[in-house]
């Protein structure tokens, strides 16, 4: 009886290790956690989350959004431009991404070299 129910036991822990506990955070969930990391200047732990909730659903507009600000504001204009593009594809009306990807290209405009 006892070896039955240590037996058990594994086999509980190993299909919930398995399976997971359900517990994994949704999109949104890891987006306004991005953005309260972003609001405390913690950049990189926003980072993870954003690309858990891209990794989760890559058409997210706002986990997009947010990727480019984070590459705005680390000065990768390129790489902003094309997540502000890929946030309007998945949702043309995003009015900031609208703006921020005008800036991004204003950036790439005046960064050529001469």
């Amino acid at each position: 009886m006892m070896r039955t129910t240590q037996i058990l036991m594994i086999l509980l822990v190993a299909a919930f290790a398995f399976i997971g506990c359900g517990n994994s955070p949704t999109t949104d969930a890891l987006v306004r956690r991005a953005v309260s990391n972003l609001q405390a200047g913690r950049i990189d732990p926003a980072k993870v989350s954003l690309r858990q909730a891209l990794d989760q659903s890559p058409s997210d507009s706002a986990a997009l959004y947010y990727m480019g600000r984070i590459c705005h504001a680390e000065k990768r204009y390129e790489q902003a431009a094309y997540y502000y593009r890929c946030c309007l594809d998945a949702d043309p009306s995003f009015a900031l991404a609208h703006k921020y990807l005008a800036e991004a290209r204003k950036h790439l405009r005046t960064d050529l070299p001469s």
